[in-house]
């Protein structure tokens, strides 16, 4: 069991290594689940019933978990559950939580896919459908299957702040006379 959860603490510190804090991702992890195996001659290792894992202010929740070991490196990471969900506290304070029936994590690729009814919430709004499939090395997330997106009025974040508005031109001073007084209406002064 104690091989197949530093397997399994393999995708979280993946999870992390993208949005948590460095502090976060020095945190020791804690996995716990019913009953676990590993089968040597198959590189399987499996997790089943009340999957947790814990690492800082990462929570993952889940039915069940396997990872695929190939000549003795780690391959992909799978999580099921009814759902399987996560919630992590992000650098800036902020919480953001995801939730989906299944959760893979292929290390060959740097991908990370949630299947079945897949979403992700935070602080600037939601994102969900079918499928959201997010690669660590481009960056990119997309989603498939009746795509959702909802923005949080005034937390959107921009690629780029706008441009600050050009000041108004000056308009002319009128001369100083060494008075204080206004200057007089009357033409003839």
């Amino acid at each position: 069991m104690y091989r197949a959860s530093c397997i399994l603490a393999g995708l979280m510190l993946a999870l992390t290594a993208v949005t948590a804090s460095a502090d976060q991702r020095q945190e020791r992890i804690q996995i716990n689940a019913e009953s676990g195996d590993y089968d040597m001659r198959t590189g399987l290792q499996t997790l089943v019933g009340n999957v947790r894992i814990v690492q800082g202010d990462l929570r993952v929740e889940a039915d069940e978990g396997r990872a695929y070991r190939s000549d003795g490196e780690l391959e992909r990471v799978e999580l099921f559950g009814s759902p399987t969900t996560w919630r992590m506290v992000m650098e800036d304070g902020s919480v953001t939580t995801g939730r989906s029936e299944q959760l893979n994590y292929d290390l060959q690729t740097g991908q990370i896919t949630m299947i079945g009814d897949a979403r992700i919430e935070d602080a600037q709004g939601t994102f969900s459908g079918a499928s959201l499939s997010y690669n660590l090395g481009s960056e990119r997330i997309e989603g498939t299957g009746g795509v959702e997106l909802v923005l949080e009025p005034g937390q959107r974040r921009e690629a780029d702040p706008p441009e600050p508005e050009p000041e108004p031109e000056d308009a002319p001073e009128d001369e100083d006379d060494g008075t204080d007084e206004p200057p007089s209406a009357d033409p003839d002064d």
